[in-house]
């Protein structure tokens, strides 16, 4: 199918934003639909991933189209990626918006920017509430892919991960909170299930990224881990997309105790590859973690603490119970006939409703209700 779809966003980094882009591109080629790509990055700023270059180099644009425009950024970077790319540009397209967001109310500074657009989606019902309240208006709710194409596989080995050991993974990136994203609850579960069963063969491993002055944060989650001696690892930087994945795939479990999550792509990708995951019961891993597929960690919604998160001030999030999620990954690991079968249904269930074929439809679907997208393919909108 001809299409003037264009996807606004990073395809070259590695980060979950990036992923945003990548996965909504495969969405529509499943289904016959061919995206431009064009890179909101400075081109000093393309991580080179030669996966991602042979994937999406080929489909690269460097202006605006007159037909669909899919912004995958963020409320804060909107006004200057239309900036960057033009008003005029901008003014001849129908533009959408599709950002992240991890709180339940959104920037109104924010919102008067998504408000130039002429709609908005959102990748799950808790941030299409916090859109609808701020925008005043409708907000589509469009689940972001869960896509999982590997070059390759790679083994416990290549991680230097134990071959025999029981593995909770987490990942999690400096740059987008770690007050958020909370890896040092995961520690603390992990500790107390090393506590109660010593004799167990159990390892952690976190995978971090680093932003903007991290360093004594990241020496900190290091050292803590260097306590737990030969049963934990900490990798830090950034790997391949392939390795990500990958290191998801060598776990036993994914564990997420974050205060708060828009989606919840690694619970969701864990899920994918047939892992059950452990994850705060708050947020938007609500819309995919449903009974029976995964676990879900108490918790109690406490105020945001002032500077933990942009615009946080008078609002809630969730903090996890790391005595619970303790006992959950005990259980997993005393009985692993269910983890398998709950690994199995969560797999079917991701599969079902957040697969590049499943969100490509339902994303098709909605750009054919669109005339500036019909039109140009011959559909009567």
């Amino acid at each position: 199918m001809s299409a003037e779809l264009t996807i606004v966003g990073y395809p070259f980094q590695p980060t979950g934003m990036a992923e945003h882009a990548r996965s909504m591109f495969r969405a529509f080629a499943s289904q016959g639909v061919t995206p431009r790509l064009l890179d909101a990055a400075a081109a000093a700023n393309r991580a080179y991933d030669p996966d991602l270059e042979r994937d999406f180099a080929p489909h690269l644009v460097t202006t605006l189209g007159e037909g669909v425009n899919l912004f995958g950024v963020n409320g804060d970077e909107a006004g200057r990626v239309i900036d960057q790319f033009g008003e005029a540009a901008f003014a001849r397209g129908y533009n959408i918006a599709y950002p992240a967001w991890e709180l339940a109310r959104y920037p109104a500074e924010w919102a008067r920017v998504l408000a130039r657009f002429d709609e908005v989606w959102a990748p799950s019902t808790f941030v299409q509430q916090a859109l609808q309240d701020a925008l005043g208006k409708p907000v589509q709710h469009m689940p972001l892919p869960v896509d999982l194409k590997l070059s390759c596989f790679l083994g416990r080995r290549h991680f230097a991960i134990p071959e025999d050991a029981f593995v909770a993974v987490f990942f999690f990136d400096f740059a987008s909170f770690a007050e958020r994203k909370n890896p040092q609850a995961v520690l603390e579960a992990f500790e107390r299930l090393v506590a109660r069963r010593p004799q167990a063969d159990l390892f952690c491993l976190i995978k971090s990224r680093g932003g903007h002055d991290t360093e004594d944060a990241q020496a900190a989650l290091e050292d803590r881990l260097a306590a737990l001696g030969g049963r934990a690892q900490a990798i830090c930087g950034d790997l391949s997309d392939n390795e990500i994945k990958n290191l998801v795939r060598c776990g036993d479990v994914f564990v997420s105790l974050h205060r708060s999550e828009g989606f919840g792509r690694g619970m969701a990708e864990a899920m994918a590859m047939g892992r059950p995951a452990i994850a705060t019961g708050w947020s938007g891993n609500l819309d995919f973690m449903v009974p029976g597929t995964g676990l879900l960690v108490d918790h109690e919604l406490v105020p945001v603490a002032d500077g933990a998160y942009p615009h946080g001030e008078g609002q809630v999030w969730a903090e996890a119970s790391a005595e619970h999620a303790s006992r959950l990954m005990e259980q997993l690991l005393d009985d692993p006939a269910e983890a398998r079968a709950m690994g199995a249904r969560g797999r079917a269930f991701i599969a079902e409703h957040y697969s590049v074929e499943a969100v490509g439809r339902r994303a098709l679907a909605r750009l054919q209700a669109i005339p500036a997208f019909a039109g140009m393919n011959g559909i009567r909108a």
